[in-house]
């Protein structure tokens, strides 16, 4: 459960790598992914194919650096929509609503014990690093955020910000699955001891990671660069079969039913909505790859609403 939730949000949820990062340009030299998470979409009264892409948050050149077959489908498309509006404006605007709203520090919230695995896993990162800037921040925030530390620290930017600063300078339309605030209800709807139980289960998880000369950012990133559909799935759904504690399998399916399954639903109606509405305009959607990942997907959703999904792999 904790290896799979920590992946899973990597590949389904934008928050922590969309908060306050730079614009970056497109590497030209890195190669790029051997087959794009890249499908068709067309029938059900469009007149032009557009195309659903699966996005990984994280930031590396091997990453952002996009397969051809994306790099046509993206140079075709008039209107680029990402899971959540990328602009300036929005990223300042959720900047409060991750603050904490209980009147107590994080240190005060999670316990001492907690407190200085925190001080632990930061110095991990960067030996200059401590939990002084984080005590204002809600619980859930510094757990999504720490996993992908590293890489805001090094200013990879994630392949979604990069697609809407693209889609910006080329003057396409851009648009959003979703709002800030629908994807902050994902975690704000845990209470309090669940976050400080994600917490320490991440902790935990990121700590024997390293004993077993693991890095799981490392394998996210290189299962997606292969493109291999399966390998992203198992390796998202790492752990869950191992599962012991029941209070930890009920946090952990609540919070997966609103990360994944009831979002896959609200997304897949606005792209339909999205479609009907400007049936002749080629659009791009971009989600997090999680999102087309599981028999009950966009995609399948998609299908079920008359639309014929196609994966493009050359």
């Amino acid at each position: 459960m904790k290896k799979s939730l920590i992946k899973s949000i990597a590949c389904s949820s934008i928050l922590a790598s969309a908060l306050l990062l730079p614009s970056v340009t497109r590497a030209e030299e890195a190669a790029h992914p051997e087959k794009p998470f890249l499908w068709e979409v067309s029938g059900n009264g469009v007149s032009k194919p557009s195309y659903l892409f699966g996005t990984i948050h994280l930031g590396d050149e091997r990453v952002t650096t996009l397969h051809p077959a994306v790099e046509k489908a993206f140079s075709e498309a008039e209107v680029v929509v990402t899971e959540v509006p990328m602009d300036m404006a929005t990223q300042l605007g959720v900047a409060p609503k991750m603050m904490r709203m209980d009147g107590k520090t994080l240190d005060e919230s999670i316990g001492e014990e907690l407190a200085a695995r925190v001080n632990e896993e930061l110095a991990l990162i960067n030996p200059a690093l401590n939990s002084k800037p984080f005590q204002s921040l809600s619980t859930w925030v510094v757990v999504t955020l720490i996993p992908m530390l590293p890489d805001q620290m090094a200013g990879k930017v994630a392949l979604d910000k990069v697609l809407w600063d693209r889609a910006t300078e080329e003057n396409k339309k851009t648009a959003a699955l979703e709002t800030m605030d629908d994807q902050l209800a994902v975690f704000t709807a845990m209470k309090e001891e669940e976050q400080v139980l994600y917490l320490r289960e991440t902790l935990k998880t990121l700590k024997e990671g390293r004993e077993e000369g693991r890095d799981m950012m490392e394998e996210l990133k290189v299962a997606y660069v292969s493109g291999d559909l399966e390998k992203l799935i198992a390796l998202m759904d790492e752990g869950f079969a191992d599962v012991e504690d029941e209070e930890v399998q009920v946090i952990s399916a609540a919070f997966k039913k609103r990360l994944l399954t009831d979002r896959d639903v609200s997304m897949a109606a606005t792209i339909d909505g999205m479609l009907a509405g400007n049936p002749n305009g080629v659009h791009f959607f971009a989600a997090g790859a999680a999102h087309f990942a599981s028999e009950i997907s966009i995609i399948s959703h998609m299908e079920k609403a008359g639309y014929t999904v196609t994966r493009v792999e050359d």
